[in-house]
Protein backbone atom coordinates (compact mmCIF):
# COMPACT_ATOMS: atom_id res chain seq x y z
CA UNK A 1 0.00 0.00 0.00
CA UNK A 2 1.08 3.41 -1.26
CA UNK A 3 1.00 5.93 1.89
CA UNK A 4 2.85 9.01 0.51
CA UNK A 5 3.86 10.12 -2.53
CA UNK A 6 6.80 12.16 -4.47
CA UNK A 7 8.75 12.20 -1.11
CA UNK A 8 13.37 13.51 -1.95
CA UNK A 9 15.20 10.70 -0.97
CA UNK A 10 16.38 13.12 2.16
CA UNK A 11 12.95 13.27 3.36
CA UNK A 12 12.17 9.89 3.28
CA UNK A 13 15.59 8.73 5.14
CA UNK A 14 14.93 11.76 7.73
CA UNK A 15 11.20 10.15 7.95
CA UNK A 16 12.01 6.55 8.39
CA UNK A 17 14.34 7.59 11.25
CA UNK A 18 11.27 8.71 13.44
CA UNK A 19 8.77 6.33 12.14
CA UNK A 20 7.67 3.24 14.26
CA UNK A 21 6.38 1.47 10.75
CA UNK A 22 8.87 0.68 8.61
CA UNK A 23 8.91 1.15 4.55
CA UNK A 24 10.05 0.86 1.53
CA UNK A 25 10.97 3.48 -1.00
CA UNK A 26 10.81 3.65 -4.39
CA UNK A 27 11.01 5.96 -6.99
CA UNK A 28 9.25 8.87 -4.42
CA UNK A 29 6.67 6.66 -3.02
CA UNK A 30 6.67 5.08 0.32
CA UNK A 31 5.79 1.22 0.93
CA UNK A 32 4.26 0.69 4.63
CA UNK A 33 6.02 -2.86 5.38
CA UNK A 34 3.51 -5.86 5.80
CA UNK A 35 3.56 -7.37 9.34
CA UNK A 36 5.03 -11.06 9.23
CA UNK A 37 3.96 -14.33 10.45
CA UNK A 38 5.23 -16.21 13.23
CA UNK A 39 6.07 -18.68 10.72
CA UNK A 40 8.03 -15.86 8.62
CA UNK A 41 9.51 -14.77 12.33
CA UNK A 42 10.44 -18.79 12.39
CA UNK A 43 12.27 -19.06 9.51
CA UNK A 44 14.10 -15.70 9.56
CA UNK A 45 15.34 -16.86 13.05
CA UNK A 46 16.55 -20.42 11.46
CA UNK A 47 18.25 -18.77 9.22
CA UNK A 48 19.60 -16.27 11.84
CA UNK A 49 20.85 -18.90 14.32
CA UNK A 50 22.68 -20.69 11.17
CA UNK A 51 24.62 -18.10 9.99
CA UNK A 52 25.10 -15.18 12.37
CA UNK A 53 27.76 -16.47 13.84
CA UNK A 54 29.41 -17.60 10.72
CA UNK A 55 29.26 -14.27 9.05
CA UNK A 56 30.62 -12.44 11.63
CA UNK A 57 33.66 -14.98 12.56
CA UNK A 58 34.41 -13.82 8.71
CA UNK A 59 34.01 -10.16 9.35
CA UNK A 60 31.15 -10.00 7.66
CA UNK A 61 27.79 -8.09 9.03
CA UNK A 62 24.75 -10.50 8.93
CA UNK A 63 21.63 -8.60 9.43
CA UNK A 64 17.44 -8.97 9.13
CA UNK A 65 14.78 -6.61 8.14
CA UNK A 66 15.51 -3.59 10.48
CA UNK A 67 18.18 -2.40 8.15
CA UNK A 68 18.18 -0.42 4.86
CA UNK A 69 19.66 -1.58 1.58
CA UNK A 70 20.16 1.35 -0.86
CA UNK A 71 19.02 -0.53 -3.88
CA UNK A 72 19.94 2.49 -5.98
CA UNK A 73 19.79 6.20 -5.91
CA UNK A 74 15.76 6.21 -5.85
CA UNK A 75 15.19 2.65 -4.67
CA UNK A 76 15.45 1.31 -0.41
CA UNK A 77 14.35 -1.79 0.51
CA UNK A 78 14.53 -4.06 3.83
CA UNK A 79 15.51 -7.42 2.83
CA UNK A 80 14.58 -10.24 5.25
CA UNK A 81 18.17 -11.40 5.53
CA UNK A 82 21.49 -9.27 4.12
CA UNK A 83 24.76 -10.10 4.34
CA UNK A 84 27.39 -7.38 3.85
CA UNK A 85 31.68 -8.38 3.89
CA UNK A 86 32.39 -4.84 2.50
CA UNK A 87 33.52 -1.78 4.16
CA UNK A 88 30.48 0.76 4.94
CA UNK A 89 30.46 3.44 7.34
CA UNK A 90 26.48 4.17 7.31
CA UNK A 91 25.19 3.12 10.78
CA UNK A 92 21.26 2.61 9.16
CA UNK A 93 21.91 1.07 5.98
CA UNK A 94 23.86 -1.40 3.35
CA UNK A 95 24.89 -0.89 -0.22
CA UNK A 96 26.90 -3.58 -1.35
CA UNK A 97 25.34 -7.02 0.04
CA UNK A 98 26.87 -10.31 -1.01
CA UNK A 99 23.81 -12.57 -0.18
CA UNK A 100 20.20 -11.37 0.24
CA UNK A 101 16.93 -13.49 1.30
CA UNK A 102 13.37 -12.92 0.84
CA UNK A 103 10.87 -14.86 2.85
CA UNK A 104 7.70 -15.27 0.15
CA UNK A 105 4.39 -14.56 1.66
CA UNK A 106 1.04 -13.80 -0.46
CA UNK A 107 1.22 -9.98 0.14
CA UNK A 108 5.12 -9.98 -1.42
CA UNK A 109 5.02 -12.97 -3.66
CA UNK A 110 5.16 -10.91 -6.62
CA UNK A 111 7.51 -7.97 -5.73
CA UNK A 112 9.86 -10.67 -4.26
CA UNK A 113 9.95 -12.39 -7.37
CA UNK A 114 10.33 -9.79 -9.66
CA UNK A 115 10.71 -6.60 -8.91
CA UNK A 116 13.04 -7.22 -6.25
CA UNK A 117 14.51 -9.85 -8.17
CA UNK A 118 15.50 -7.17 -10.93
CA UNK A 119 16.45 -4.39 -8.50
CA UNK A 120 18.79 -7.23 -6.62
CA UNK A 121 20.49 -8.82 -9.21
CA UNK A 122 21.88 -5.48 -10.57
CA UNK A 123 23.72 -4.93 -7.68
CA UNK A 124 27.75 -5.72 -8.69
CA UNK A 125 28.47 -7.20 -5.06
CA UNK A 126 25.39 -9.60 -4.97
CA UNK A 127 26.32 -13.29 -5.80
CA UNK A 128 22.92 -14.79 -4.74
CA UNK A 129 19.57 -13.78 -4.03
CA UNK A 130 17.34 -16.45 -2.11
CA UNK A 131 13.73 -16.58 -2.19
CA UNK A 132 11.90 -18.84 0.59
CA UNK A 133 8.55 -20.66 0.45
CA UNK A 134 6.60 -20.82 3.84
CA UNK A 135 4.21 -23.26 4.07
CA UNK A 136 5.97 -26.34 1.51
CA UNK A 137 10.23 -27.02 1.89
CA UNK A 138 10.53 -25.16 -1.07
CA UNK A 139 13.66 -22.76 -2.41
CA UNK A 140 14.45 -20.38 -5.71
CA UNK A 141 18.46 -19.44 -5.56
CA UNK A 142 19.87 -17.09 -7.99
CA UNK A 143 23.26 -17.35 -7.98
CA UNK A 144 25.70 -15.12 -10.42
CA UNK A 145 27.87 -17.21 -12.16
CA UNK A 146 30.33 -14.35 -13.92
CA UNK A 147 27.71 -11.75 -15.53
CA UNK A 148 24.94 -14.57 -15.79
CA UNK A 149 22.30 -15.28 -13.27
CA UNK A 150 21.62 -19.16 -13.26
CA UNK A 151 18.45 -20.52 -10.90
CA UNK A 152 17.97 -23.76 -8.99
CA UNK A 153 15.14 -24.84 -7.08
CA UNK A 154 15.43 -26.88 -4.25
CA UNK A 155 12.36 -28.56 -2.52
CA UNK A 156 12.82 -30.79 -0.18
CA UNK A 157 16.04 -31.70 0.40
CA UNK A 158 19.55 -29.19 -0.85
CA UNK A 159 21.88 -26.48 0.47
CA UNK A 160 22.35 -23.13 -0.31
CA UNK A 161 26.06 -22.74 -0.81
CA UNK A 162 27.03 -18.72 0.15
CA UNK A 163 30.99 -18.17 -1.06
CA UNK A 164 31.06 -14.73 0.82
CA UNK A 165 31.12 -16.33 3.88
CA UNK A 166 32.51 -19.94 2.80
CA UNK A 167 29.11 -21.44 4.69
CA UNK A 168 26.12 -23.46 3.35
CA UNK A 169 22.56 -23.33 4.45
CA UNK A 170 20.45 -26.46 3.91
CA UNK A 171 16.73 -26.83 4.10
CA UNK A 172 16.67 -28.42 6.73
CA UNK A 173 18.52 -25.88 8.39
CA UNK A 174 15.89 -22.97 7.41
CA UNK A 175 12.68 -25.48 7.98
CA UNK A 176 13.80 -26.28 11.27
CA UNK A 177 10.41 -27.24 13.92
CA UNK A 178 7.92 -26.24 11.38
CA UNK A 179 4.97 -28.10 10.47
CA UNK A 180 5.22 -28.05 6.47
CA UNK A 181 2.50 -28.86 4.19
CA UNK A 182 3.58 -31.95 1.30
CA UNK A 183 5.07 -30.57 -2.50
CA UNK A 184 2.15 -31.09 -5.05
Amino acid sequence: MTLLANLTVEEYLEQEQRSEIRHEYVDGKLYAMAGESKRHEEIVLNITLALARIARAKGCRFQTKTIQLRVSSSRYRYPDIMINCLDNNDPRLEDMPCFLLEVISASTADTDSHKKLSEYTRIPSVERYVLVEQHTKLVVVYKRQKDLWVVETLEDTGEIDIPCIGATLSLDQIYDGLVLEPIA
